[in-house]
C-alpha cells in the first residue's frame, strides 16, 4: 500500500486513541504514537513507532516530544490523550493539579514544540479531542492549587474546554501560517478511563462501558474531518460533522490565564 502521509496520535494505546491508530494504519499512514502500554501492530511494524510517555511529568514530556520532532514531519497531529478526574485532589511532581496538567498543559506543552519544529512551512493540521463536557465548563481561569478547591466535575470539564480555547488561540495566533487548527467532540462511547475513579462510579462504569457504543464510528468521523478538502480553523467539530459553539455571548478568553500557562511551560521549552 502506498504511505499517505504521516499522523501523531497522542494517548494511542487504548480507547479512541487505539481505534485512530489502527484506522490510519489501515489507511496506509506512517504513525507515530505516545503511550504507556505495548499495542499490537502486526503486519503494520514498519509505519508505527511508539514512544513511552507520561503526561504527569512535563520534563519527559518536552524530552519525548523533542525527540519526535527531531526523528519525525508531520502532516496530521491529533491530541488525544487524557483522564477523567480522579475522585480525590492529585498533585504532580510539577506542582499542578493531575487533570489540569494531564488534559491540557502537557498538550499546550507539546504544541508549542511541535509548532517550533514546524519551520518548514509544511502544511499541517492539528486535532484536539475534546468532550462534549466543554459544554457545560464554568471555568474561573486559575489552576486549583488546593484541595478544598477541588471539584471532579469541574476538573474534567474545565480542562476539556482549554484544550479547545487552545485550538482557538492557536488557529488565531497563526492564522497567516499553512497550520490549522480544530477540536473534535467525539460523542459518548465505551472507554477505560474509569480506570481514574474508585467507588461505585467506577462499578458502574465499567458495566457501562460493555454496552456503550465502540469508539470506531468517532475515529472514522475525527478522521474524515482531518483529512477532509477543508476544515473551519478553530472550530468544534462533533460526531455529525457539525460545528459547536464554542463561545456563549459574553464568554471571553481570559489573556491573563494563557500568559500564565506559557509560563508554567516555559522552563520545560528552554531545557
Amino acid at each position: 500500500m502506498t504511505e499517505r502521509g504521516k499522523v501523531l496520535i497522542t494517548g494511542g494505546t487504548s480507547g479512541l486513541g487505539l481505534e485512530l491508530v489502527r484506522l490510519f494504519l489501515d489507511k496506509g499512514f506512517i504513525v507515530v504514537t505516545t503511550g504507556r502500554r505495548e499495542i499490537d501492530v502486526s503486519g503494520y511494524e514498519d509505519r508505527f513507532s511508539l514512544y513511552r510517555a507520561d503526561f504527569c511529568n512535563l520534563g519527559q514530556t518536552a524530552d519525548i516530544f523533542r525527540k519526535i520532532c527531531h526523528e519525525h514531519t508531520f502532516d496530521y497531529v491529533i491530541y488525544n490523550a487524557g483522564i477523567l478526574s480522579p475522585a480525590e485532589f492529585i498533585k504532580t511532581g510539577d506542582g499542578f493539579e493531575l487533570t489540569y496538567q494531564v488534559n491540557f498543559l502537557a498538550h499546550l506543552l507539546a504544541n508549542e514544540i511541535i509548532i517550533q519544529h514546524n519551520n518548514s512551512g509544511r502544511t499541517l493540521r492539528i486535532a484536539a479531542v475534546t468532550s462534549m463536557a466543554y459544554r457545560v465548563a464554568a471555568p474561573e481561569y486559575k489552576p486549583v492549587s488546593e484541595p478544598s478547591e477541588y471539584r471532579a466535575w469541574k476538573a474534567y470539564s474545565d480542562s476539556k474546554l482549554y484544550l479547545a480555547l487552545m485550538c482557538l488561540q492557536y488557529s488565531e495566533k497563526l492564522a497567516r501560517t499553512n497550520i490549522r487548527f480544530f477540536s473534535f467532540d467525539p460523542g459518548i462511547f465505551g472507554s477505560k478511563l474509569y480506570r481514574t475513579q474508585s467507588g461505585i462510579f467506577k462499578m458502574i462504569y465499567q458495566v457501562g462501558v460493555a454496552i456503550l457504543r465502540k469508539p470506531t464510528s468517532s475515529a472514522r468521523v475525527l478522521s474524515d474531518i482531518l483529512m477532509g478538502s477543508e476544515i473551519k480553523n478553530g472550530a468544534v467539530y462533533d460526531v455529525r460533522k457539525r460545528i459547536r459553539k464554542l463561545q456563549e455571548p459574553g464568554f471571553t478568553i481570559n489573556k491573563a490565564f494563557w500568559a500564565g500557562a506559557l509560563r508554567d511551560i516555559d522552563q520545560f521549552l528552554r531545557k
